[in-house]
């Protein structure tokens, strides 16, 4: 068993959310990545162990004050064998025995919880190590830590659990979104999504990631890569697959011919520039019930300064006029002579104002405005929304 159905037992979750890297495996608890002083006086790492019961995602009982060492003798800084070591072997699992029991009662009634335990024993050998190298931990952080097989994510989410949020963050669980068009409000839509439990992304667009996307995108696309000139797909995946396990790619402009690779989609983030484009895919989502997002943005340069909107149009089942008066019909005429103005600071507000909202359709954030359009003035710096219930 993995370190994550465990979180919500409130001692284990406090050691993962101190950086331990503590695993339930063969009945056992295992505390990995624990730093020693060896009898010749060098500094090695080894492991701490003893049986528990777990019920669910509780553990209900353990052994007493006893814990079993993986590793050879831990010694004090001096080469010296610790008081508390006996020579006791035990099987944790296969290929994993521990060597030594260890045996350091704190009063008659023994350690109160599993975080006291695992903490106490902790130190009494971390310290030794750490009088001969203050730079090992016997905390090595979340990289360290397994996350549960059906966890979207390759590492632990320490944020969630610090913040207390697991129960919330839950209602992201079964949703599968699509993001079609990455050149810049949608890249900083991946960028906030990815950071979420949504079981799966798929990515579309058909273009290159060139450096004028670059300029507009979170983070910083190496050289090397602008060279190659990959999918912007294909380049977002690549990024924040390093995140979230459900990415996947669809490196081609949707059309009336392929638009089925949004099957099994739950929702739908539209950031493409291309207005006409827009209109089969937004016909196909409403004859299905997809709810979506169409994010745009208006920026001119008037006397030397930008000005403009952003704006955010949100179609659900029950209100499909409402969000399809407020999404701009293709004009051939603004295409040709005018400038797709963008700046990355607004490109990511755009995305930001459009995650928000939908964070609010699915029951994360609080809601009390359920709108369908809202907009962001820059001269005026003002949000306003509309069709309020």
């Amino acid at each position: 068993m993995s370190s994550a159905p465990l979180v919500r037992d409130p001692d284990l979750s406090r050691l993962l959310d101190d950086g331990y890297d503590v695993v339930v495996q063969a009945g056992h608890l295992l505390v990995r990545h624990i730093p020693y002083v060896t009898e010749a006086g060098t500094v090695q790492y080894g492991f701490l162990a003893y049986p528990v019961t777990v019920s669910g995602d509780r553990v209900v009982s353990d052994t007493d004050h006893r814990i079993w060492f993986g590793g050879s003798a831990p010694c004090d800084e001096h080469g010296r064998r610790l008081p508390m070591v006996n020579d006791e072997f035990r099987a944790i699992a296969d290929g994993v025995q521990a060597n030594f029991m260890l045996s350091s009662k704190p009063g008659p009634n023994g350690y109160p919880d599993q975080y006291t335990k695992v903490t106490a024993y902790t130190r009494m050998i971390a310290d030794q190590a750490q009088a001969l190298d203050p730079m090992v931990t016997a905390i090595p952080g979340a990289a360290w830590q397994e996350v549960e097989d059906d966890s979207p994510f390759v590492y632990r989410d320490t944020a969630t659990s610090r913040a207390g949020l697991a129960t919330v963050h839950r209602r992201f669980r079964g949703h599968h979104i699509a993001i079609i068009g990455l050149g810049g409000t949608g890249g900083y839509i991946v960028d906030q999504v990815a950071k979420t439990e949504v079981e799966s992304i798929l990515l579309i667009d058909g273009d290159h990631f060139d450096n004028h996307n670059a300029f507009r995108a979170p983070g910083a696309a190496p050289l090397e890569t602008l060279r190659e000139r990959p999918n912007k797909a294909a380049y977002f995946a690549s990024v924040y697959s390093r995140m979230h396990r459900g990415i996947t790619t669809h490196e081609h402009y949707l059309d009336e011919d392929n638009l089925e690779v949004l099957s099994g989609v739950t929702f739908v983030f539209l950031a493409s520039d291309d207005a006409l484009s827009k209109i089969p895919i937004m016909d196909w989502l409403e004859t299905r019930g997809v709810p979506f997002i169409d994010v745009g943005m208006g920026i001119e340069e008037i006397d030397g300064k930008l000005t403009g909107l952003l704006r955010v149009s949100t179609s659900l089942p029950q209100r499909r006029a409402e969000a399809r008066r407020r999404i701009p019909a293709p004009a051939p005429e603004r295409d040709d002579y005018g400038r797709n103005i963008q700046t990355a600071d607004l490109n990511a507000l755009n995305a930001l104002l459009a995650v928000g909202r939908w964070k609010r359709h699915i029951g994360v954030y609080a809601d009390m405005t359920n709108e369908a359009f809202t907009t962001y003035s820059l001269i005026t710096n003002e949000i306003a929304n509309e069709d309020l219930p």
